[in-house]
Protein backbone atom coordinates (compact mmCIF):
# COMPACT_ATOMS: atom_id res chain seq x y z
CA UNK A 1 0.00 0.00 0.00
CA UNK A 2 1.63 3.59 -0.91
CA UNK A 3 1.69 6.05 1.34
CA UNK A 4 -1.26 8.21 -0.81
CA UNK A 5 -3.37 4.46 -1.20
CA UNK A 6 -3.38 4.80 2.58
CA UNK A 7 -4.27 9.13 3.24
CA UNK A 8 -7.23 8.13 0.58
CA UNK A 9 -8.29 5.20 2.70
CA UNK A 10 -7.91 6.70 6.12
CA UNK A 11 -9.62 9.77 5.21
CA UNK A 12 -8.71 12.96 7.66
CA UNK A 13 -10.61 12.00 10.46
CA UNK A 14 -7.72 10.42 12.48
CA UNK A 15 -5.57 12.73 11.65
CA UNK A 16 -4.01 15.63 13.32
CA UNK A 17 -2.64 17.47 10.71
CA UNK A 18 -2.35 17.30 7.34
CA UNK A 19 1.48 15.30 7.33
CA UNK A 20 -0.07 12.58 9.63
CA UNK A 21 -1.84 9.29 9.12
CA UNK A 22 -4.62 7.26 11.48
CA UNK A 23 -6.61 3.86 11.68
CA UNK A 24 -8.60 2.12 14.43
CA UNK A 25 -9.45 -0.90 14.86
CA UNK A 26 -12.49 -2.80 17.01
CA UNK A 27 -11.30 -5.57 18.96
CA UNK A 28 -14.41 -7.48 20.96
CA UNK A 29 -16.02 -4.68 22.73
CA UNK A 30 -12.37 -2.66 22.54
CA UNK A 31 -11.90 0.24 20.26
CA UNK A 32 -8.44 1.72 19.72
CA UNK A 33 -7.15 4.60 17.83
CA UNK A 34 -3.75 4.57 15.97
CA UNK A 35 -2.16 7.78 14.89
CA UNK A 36 1.73 9.08 14.13
CA UNK A 37 3.31 11.09 11.62
CA UNK A 38 4.89 7.54 10.11
CA UNK A 39 3.47 6.17 7.44
CA UNK A 40 4.79 2.55 8.37
CA UNK A 41 3.67 2.68 11.72
CA UNK A 42 0.21 3.00 10.70
CA UNK A 43 0.08 0.61 7.81
CA UNK A 44 2.05 -2.14 9.86
CA UNK A 45 -0.43 -1.72 12.86
CA UNK A 46 -3.35 -1.76 9.52
CA UNK A 47 -1.77 -5.15 8.22
CA UNK A 48 -2.21 -6.54 11.58
CA UNK A 49 -5.63 -6.51 11.90
CA UNK A 50 -6.97 -6.95 8.49
CA UNK A 51 -10.72 -6.98 8.05
CA UNK A 52 -10.72 -5.18 11.20
CA UNK A 53 -9.67 -1.51 10.30
CA UNK A 54 -12.00 1.08 10.24
CA UNK A 55 -11.64 5.20 9.70
CA UNK A 56 -13.08 6.08 12.58
CA UNK A 57 -13.51 4.46 16.01
CA UNK A 58 -16.83 2.47 16.29
CA UNK A 59 -17.72 2.77 19.91
CA UNK A 60 -17.07 6.08 22.22
CA UNK A 61 -14.84 4.45 24.84
CA UNK A 62 -11.50 4.29 22.50
CA UNK A 63 -8.19 3.83 23.55
CA UNK A 64 -6.30 6.67 21.54
CA UNK A 65 -2.68 5.88 20.80
CA UNK A 66 0.06 8.35 19.40
CA UNK A 67 3.57 7.48 17.74
CA UNK A 68 5.56 10.79 17.55
CA UNK A 69 9.21 11.56 17.28
CA UNK A 70 11.16 11.79 20.68
CA UNK A 71 14.98 13.08 20.52
CA UNK A 72 17.85 12.43 18.88
CA UNK A 73 20.63 9.70 20.28
CA UNK A 74 24.22 10.31 21.12
CA UNK A 75 24.87 8.93 17.85
CA UNK A 76 22.09 11.09 16.03
CA UNK A 77 19.54 8.98 15.34
CA UNK A 78 15.72 9.76 15.57
CA UNK A 79 14.00 8.71 18.85
CA UNK A 80 10.30 8.24 18.98
CA UNK A 81 8.03 8.19 22.19
CA UNK A 82 4.71 6.12 22.47
CA UNK A 83 1.71 7.64 24.42
CA UNK A 84 -2.20 6.47 25.14
CA UNK A 85 -4.71 8.04 26.26
CA UNK A 86 -1.90 11.28 26.29
CA UNK A 87 0.17 9.47 28.83
CA UNK A 88 3.45 8.50 27.59
CA UNK A 89 4.43 5.28 28.02
CA UNK A 90 7.69 4.53 26.03
CA UNK A 91 10.20 7.03 25.23
CA UNK A 92 13.71 6.41 22.92
CA UNK A 93 12.40 3.73 20.35
CA UNK A 94 13.88 2.88 17.35
CA UNK A 95 11.94 3.43 14.62
CA UNK A 96 11.51 -0.05 13.74
CA UNK A 97 10.97 -1.27 17.34
CA UNK A 98 7.74 0.50 17.07
CA UNK A 99 5.54 -1.66 16.62
CA UNK A 100 6.11 -4.64 19.49
CA UNK A 101 5.90 -1.65 21.82
CA UNK A 102 2.74 0.40 20.10
CA UNK A 103 1.30 -3.13 20.80
CA UNK A 104 2.64 -3.66 24.22
CA UNK A 105 1.13 -0.39 25.22
CA UNK A 106 -1.90 -0.83 24.18
CA UNK A 107 -1.85 -3.76 26.44
CA UNK A 108 -1.04 -1.35 29.13
CA UNK A 109 -4.27 1.09 28.05
CA UNK A 110 -6.28 -2.33 28.75
CA UNK A 111 -5.12 -2.72 31.85
CA UNK A 112 -5.86 0.71 32.68
CA UNK A 113 -9.10 1.23 31.29
CA UNK A 114 -10.85 -2.12 31.13
CA UNK A 115 -11.08 -2.71 34.84
CA UNK A 116 -15.06 -3.75 34.73
CA UNK A 117 -13.43 -7.16 33.88
CA UNK A 118 -11.42 -9.09 35.92
CA UNK A 119 -7.90 -9.56 33.81
CA UNK A 120 -5.94 -12.56 33.66
CA UNK A 121 -2.41 -12.55 31.89
CA UNK A 122 -3.52 -15.86 29.56
CA UNK A 123 -4.62 -17.41 26.15
CA UNK A 124 -7.69 -17.65 25.96
CA UNK A 125 -9.77 -20.20 23.34
CA UNK A 126 -12.93 -21.53 23.08
CA UNK A 127 -14.24 -25.21 21.77
CA UNK A 128 -17.97 -25.21 20.88
CA UNK A 129 -19.40 -24.14 23.52
CA UNK A 130 -16.47 -24.22 25.76
CA UNK A 131 -14.21 -21.75 26.97
CA UNK A 132 -10.08 -22.41 27.76
CA UNK A 133 -7.99 -20.37 29.57
CA UNK A 134 -4.15 -21.00 29.47
CA UNK A 135 -2.69 -18.50 32.16
CA UNK A 136 1.00 -18.80 33.27
CA UNK A 137 4.09 -16.40 33.16
CA UNK A 138 5.45 -15.06 29.75
CA UNK A 139 7.72 -17.82 28.29
CA UNK A 140 5.66 -20.83 29.06
CA UNK A 141 4.25 -21.51 25.92
CA UNK A 142 0.66 -19.83 25.80
CA UNK A 143 0.79 -18.25 22.24
CA UNK A 144 2.33 -21.59 20.74
CA UNK A 145 0.03 -23.20 21.99
CA UNK A 146 -2.99 -20.53 21.11
CA UNK A 147 -1.55 -21.05 17.68
CA UNK A 148 -1.60 -24.39 17.52
CA UNK A 149 -5.35 -24.66 18.17
CA UNK A 150 -6.11 -22.13 15.66
CA UNK A 151 -4.47 -23.52 12.82
CA UNK A 152 -6.82 -26.48 14.04
CA UNK A 153 -9.93 -23.87 13.53
CA UNK A 154 -10.82 -23.63 17.73
CA UNK A 155 -12.25 -20.12 18.01
CA UNK A 156 -9.50 -17.69 19.15
CA UNK A 157 -10.19 -14.83 22.62
CA UNK A 158 -6.96 -13.45 23.03
CA UNK A 159 -3.31 -14.57 23.25
CA UNK A 160 -2.33 -11.95 25.87
CA UNK A 161 -5.12 -11.44 28.21
CA UNK A 162 -8.32 -13.79 29.76
CA UNK A 163 -11.56 -10.80 30.20
CA UNK A 164 -13.68 -12.23 32.50
CA UNK A 165 -16.86 -11.05 33.26
CA UNK A 166 -17.43 -10.41 36.84
CA UNK A 167 -20.79 -11.02 37.11
CA UNK A 168 -21.63 -13.40 34.85
CA UNK A 169 -17.93 -15.28 35.24
CA UNK A 170 -17.80 -15.59 31.10
CA UNK A 171 -14.52 -14.90 28.91
CA UNK A 172 -14.87 -11.81 26.54
CA UNK A 173 -13.13 -11.42 23.16
CA UNK A 174 -10.45 -9.26 22.85
CA UNK A 175 -8.63 -10.99 19.80
CA UNK A 176 -5.27 -9.17 19.17
CA UNK A 177 -2.75 -10.42 16.46
CA UNK A 178 -0.67 -13.23 18.05
CA UNK A 179 2.73 -12.03 19.67
CA UNK A 180 4.88 -15.05 18.77
CA UNK A 181 8.75 -15.29 19.52
CA UNK A 182 11.60 -16.20 17.65
CA UNK A 183 11.84 -19.75 19.03
CA UNK A 184 8.25 -20.74 17.71
CA UNK A 185 8.96 -19.07 14.23
CA UNK A 186 9.82 -22.76 12.80
CA UNK A 187 6.81 -24.63 14.13
CA UNK A 188 4.17 -21.55 13.55
CA UNK A 189 5.31 -22.11 9.77
CA UNK A 190 4.92 -25.65 9.81
CA UNK A 191 1.52 -25.20 10.79
CA UNK A 192 0.87 -22.95 7.65
CA UNK A 193 -0.43 -19.72 9.49
CA UNK A 194 0.23 -16.32 8.16
CA UNK A 195 3.29 -15.46 10.32
CA UNK A 196 4.46 -11.36 9.83
CA UNK A 197 8.02 -10.53 10.28
CA UNK A 198 10.79 -7.72 10.47
CA UNK A 199 14.37 -8.41 11.58
CA UNK A 200 13.85 -5.17 13.68
CA UNK A 201 10.54 -6.59 15.50
CA UNK A 202 12.16 -6.78 18.87
CA UNK A 203 10.18 -6.66 22.00
CA UNK A 204 12.35 -5.93 25.01
CA UNK A 205 13.03 -9.49 26.87
CA UNK A 206 11.24 -11.49 24.07
CA UNK A 207 13.93 -10.33 21.60
CA UNK A 208 12.54 -10.66 17.97
CA UNK A 209 9.23 -11.31 17.45
CA UNK A 210 6.36 -11.78 14.80
CA UNK A 211 2.36 -11.41 14.62
CA UNK A 212 -0.28 -13.40 13.26
CA UNK A 213 -3.20 -11.78 12.23
CA UNK A 214 -6.22 -14.55 13.04
CA UNK A 215 -8.49 -13.02 10.54
CA UNK A 216 -6.26 -13.95 7.69
CA UNK A 217 -5.32 -17.62 9.18
CA UNK A 218 -8.86 -18.20 7.81
CA UNK A 219 -9.48 -19.13 11.55
CA UNK A 220 -12.92 -18.34 13.61
CA UNK A 221 -12.68 -15.18 15.56
CA UNK A 222 -14.80 -14.84 18.68
CA UNK A 223 -16.94 -12.13 18.74
CA UNK A 224 -19.79 -13.54 21.86
CA UNK A 225 -18.69 -14.21 25.38
CA UNK A 226 -18.28 -18.03 26.37
CA UNK A 227 -18.33 -19.78 29.77
CA UNK A 228 -15.00 -20.91 31.33
CA UNK A 229 -15.09 -24.27 31.32
CA UNK A 230 -10.67 -25.65 31.18
CA UNK A 231 -8.30 -23.68 33.41
CA UNK A 232 -5.00 -24.81 32.38
CA UNK A 233 -1.75 -23.84 33.15
CA UNK A 234 0.62 -24.77 30.69
CA UNK A 235 4.73 -25.08 30.78
CA UNK A 236 6.34 -25.98 27.09
CA UNK A 237 9.55 -28.00 28.12
CA UNK A 238 11.93 -28.23 25.40
CA UNK A 239 12.16 -32.58 24.52
CA UNK A 240 10.06 -33.39 27.05
CA UNK A 241 6.64 -35.50 27.22
CA UNK A 242 3.36 -34.23 26.97
CA UNK A 243 1.59 -34.27 30.74
CA UNK A 244 -1.60 -33.63 31.36
CA UNK A 245 -2.38 -33.86 35.05
CA UNK A 246 -4.98 -32.37 37.50
CA UNK A 247 -4.83 -29.26 39.90
CA UNK A 248 -6.90 -28.82 42.58
CA UNK A 249 -9.48 -25.81 42.40
CA UNK A 250 -8.46 -24.22 45.70
CA UNK A 251 -4.69 -24.60 44.03
CA UNK A 252 -6.14 -23.09 40.54
CA UNK A 253 -7.42 -19.89 42.50
CA UNK A 254 -4.46 -19.28 44.10
CA UNK A 255 -2.16 -19.96 40.67
CA UNK A 256 -5.19 -17.19 38.92
CA UNK A 257 -4.99 -14.89 41.51
CA UNK A 258 -0.85 -14.64 40.75
CA UNK A 259 -1.49 -13.98 37.15
CA UNK A 260 -4.21 -11.37 37.56
CA UNK A 261 -3.37 -7.80 36.12
CA UNK A 262 -5.98 -5.83 38.28
CA UNK A 263 -6.51 -7.82 41.46
CA UNK A 264 -5.59 -4.56 43.56
CA UNK A 265 -8.17 -2.69 41.80
CA UNK A 266 -10.94 -5.49 42.63
CA UNK A 267 -9.44 -6.20 46.02
CA UNK A 268 -11.55 -8.85 47.62
CA UNK A 269 -13.57 -9.14 44.94
CA UNK A 270 -10.75 -10.80 42.83
CA UNK A 271 -10.73 -13.99 44.68
CA UNK A 272 -14.60 -14.49 44.66
CA UNK A 273 -14.76 -13.89 41.03
CA UNK A 274 -12.02 -16.39 40.59
CA UNK A 275 -13.80 -18.71 42.79
CA UNK A 276 -16.92 -18.89 40.94
CA UNK A 277 -14.84 -19.55 37.45
CA UNK A 278 -13.46 -22.63 38.91
CA UNK A 279 -16.56 -23.46 40.00
CA UNK A 280 -17.72 -24.80 37.03
CA UNK A 281 -14.40 -25.64 35.62
CA UNK A 282 -11.36 -28.53 35.33
CA UNK A 283 -8.63 -27.29 36.14
CA UNK A 284 -4.97 -29.09 34.87
CA UNK A 285 -1.50 -28.31 34.75
CA UNK A 286 -0.17 -28.84 31.08
CA UNK A 287 3.46 -29.94 30.26
CA UNK A 288 4.36 -30.25 26.90
CA UNK A 289 7.11 -30.88 24.65
CA UNK A 290 5.53 -31.09 21.56
CA UNK A 291 2.97 -28.69 20.13
CA UNK A 292 0.54 -31.74 18.40
CA UNK A 293 0.80 -33.93 21.28
CA UNK A 294 -0.15 -30.77 23.42
CA UNK A 295 -2.89 -30.04 20.98
CA UNK A 296 -4.15 -33.77 20.45
CA UNK A 297 -4.64 -34.29 24.49
CA UNK A 298 -6.24 -30.91 24.64
CA UNK A 299 -9.15 -32.06 22.21
CA UNK A 300 -9.54 -35.64 24.58
CA UNK A 301 -10.88 -33.35 27.14
CA UNK A 302 -13.57 -32.62 24.70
Amino acid sequence: MTESTLMKSLGDAESCDAHSYGVSVTLGNISISVRSLLPDVVRDFSELYSGRTCSAPRCGATIRMEVGRSRRSLLGSRRYAICGDGERIFTDRRRLELLPYLEWAINRRVIARQSAYLQIHAATMAHGRCGFVFAGNSGTGKSTLAAGLLSRKWRYFCDEFALIDQHAVRIHPFPKALCVKAGSFEVVRRLDLPLQTHPFWIKAFKGPVGYIDPNAASAEVADLPVQVRFVLFPKYVSGGATRLFPVSRGRAVFALRQHTFNADVLGPRTLSILSRMVRGADCFGLEYGRLEDACNILETLL
